[in-house]
């Protein structure tokens, strides 16, 4: 009789969990779905849907490239953000305790420069953080 051979195991990997609200989120006023990957992208997300100033924006839709320790990476701000006034704010919604990180700067510094580079004067770069948020959620929830 030959041997039995024992099954062989391998070790499944569990998936972490992500500690971040992710999802997709279909606005009145985006062209495209919304992927977002935090509750705060969400939360960004449905304050404009219900601002009567805000006439459209996108999500992640530019695209720039940055250096940091002599790597090049893109970089995709979270919102484009037209007003029915005109104003173009580019948004990148990060934590207060991250603003100073160098990947983080590095982003803001090369968007300013694409900015300019680009002859586009009449758009703004925020940061959108955690008074900022906060401040959406009570709006929002005050709505409800």
């Amino acid at each position: 009789m030959p041997p039995i051979k024992k099954p062989t195991t391998t070790k499944r990997r569990r998936k972490r969990k992500s500690h971040y609200k992710t999802g997709i989120h279909h606005s009145p006023k985006c062209p495209t779905p919304i992927k977002y990957r935090s509750g705060w992208e969400y939360t960004v997300a449905l304050y404009l849907d219900q601002d009567a100033n805000v006439l459209s924006y996108e999500y992640e839709s530019i695209k720039i490239r940055y250096a940091v320790a002599g790597k090049y990476h893109d970089y995709y701000p979270d919102f484009l953000v037209l007003y029915k006034t005109g104003k173009k704010v580019i948004v990148e919604v990060k934590r207060a305790d991250k603003l100073t990180d160098r990947k983080v700067i590095a982003k803001a510094t090369a968007t300013r420069k694409w900015l300019k580079e680009n002859k586009l004067e009449d758009y703004e770069y925020q940061f959108w953080s955690d008074a900022v948020i906060e401040g959406f959620t009570k709006l929002l929830e005050a709505k409800k």
